[in-house]
């Protein structure tokens, strides 16, 4: 029967295979060279993963030597044409309509039940071993993982999906493009918000809108640094650059109107607009603590608060990326990527808020 089946691969008779190896599997279902031969036509029909599969288990279980040579040369076969794949559809995604803008790749956590299986599919796609797979993976939230191509993004991203792994992505031509606006202060709270804002190129307006418009909130923290003196080895001072506060930031999406509301304790106008309290003497934040308590009790929309975690890993990627201005007037001693980060968080969550990371 070995003989036939090695003759009917020969001339590509593969439902004559499949019958022989049926056969086969009746008489002798722990025979290992039934693998090699399912892994064969596998193979020759193109389902390499399958192919894989089968010429891995078979390099773990045979003792024979012949049959071990035989599946190493099936397997290198095997990922030589997955690598081609790859490459191939790689090139594709590349001269697409836009598949040569700059773009990020972002990883959500995924449910506690997928979690090994997500593991295993970012191994796959990106050729990693599990430990270092595990470590991209967040247990909250999303993290930014990959800059590249808007070819090569949208490539791997759909490669993620058809493996159950949450992704969000986005082009940086779309997050430039997205309409961000400081918020000065408010002119009403209750029955429609009014705001007094400011754009990006520096213009005062004004926009009266609801809160069911609200499909999002996203809240971070940004790191205020200050220059301090510290005392080092032998008593020598020394200056270094430390965290001392941080701003508070709150981000309103208005997807019908196509823009973004931006509400920061430290760019908010207190003493105009509505009265947030009715002590005189009241520190801002206190004040910001009711206003968002206002807030909170008129809109119940979804809030994404897990900024921290993405913004110490996004650090990293930003110098990557083509000047992204965040349009946060925080004063600093100098320009710092914690609002970069914030922008760039709160825009995927935007661009991506229909897709299924959020479930």
């Amino acid at each position: 029967m070995e003989a036939q089946i090695v003759a009917a691969l020969e001339i590509c008779d593969y439902q004559q295979v499949t019958r022989l190896l049926k056969q086969w599997h009746v008489k002798e279902p722990a025979n290992p060279s039934l693998r090699l031969y399912a892994a064969q036509l596998q193979e020759k029909t193109n389902r390499f993963e399958a192919a894989e599969k089968n010429y891995l288990k078979l390099l773990k279980q045979t003792p024979s030597g012949k049959l071990m040579g035989q599946a190493r040369a099936g397997l290198q076969r095997v990922q030589k044409q997955q690598a081609a794949k790859v490459a191939a559809a790689l090139e594709q995604a590349r001269t697409s309509t836009g598949g040569k803008e700059p773009a990020i790749l972002a990883i959500a956590s995924p449910p506690k039940s997928q979690q090994q299986q997500v593991i295993q599919a970012i191994a796959k796609v990106f050729n990693l071993d599990a430990y270092t797979a595990r470590q991209k993976v967040p247990s909250v939230g999303f993290r930014l993982y990959r800059t590249g191509t808007w070819g090569d993004i949208s490539y791997y991203r759909k490669a993620l999906a058809q493996a159950q792994v949450p992704t969000l992505s986005a082009k940086i031509s779309d997050i430039k493009a997205l309409q961000t606006f400081q918020i000065c202060y408010f002119e009403a709270l209750t029955p429609q918000p009014t705001v007094i804002c400011k754009s990006s190129d520096g213009q005062l307006g004004k926009i009266t809108f609801d809160w069911a418009e609200t499909s999002q909130r996203v809240i971070g923290q940004l790191p205020i640094f200050e220059q301090v003196v510290d005392l080092g080895p032998w008593g020598k001072t020394k200056h270094k650059e430390q965290v001392q506060d941080y701003a508070q930031v709150v981000d309103f999406h208005l997807p019908q109107r196509q823009i973004v509301l931006r509400l920061c304790d430290r760019l908010y106008k207190y003493q105009q607009g509505i009265a947030i309290a009715t002590q005189l003497e009241i520190n801002s934040r206190i004040l910001w603590n009711q206003m968002l308590a206002n807030i909170s009790a008129s809109t119940p929309s979804p809030q994404h608060a897990e900024f921290t975690r993405f913004g110490k890993g996004a650090l990293e990627f930003i110098s990557l990326l083509p000047v992204i201005a965040p349009n946060l007037d925080i004063d600093r001693r100098a320009p710092s990527n914690w609002d970069v980060a914030f922008h760039l968080y709160s825009s995927l969550c935007y661009l991506n808020a229909a897709e299924s990371w959020q479930s």
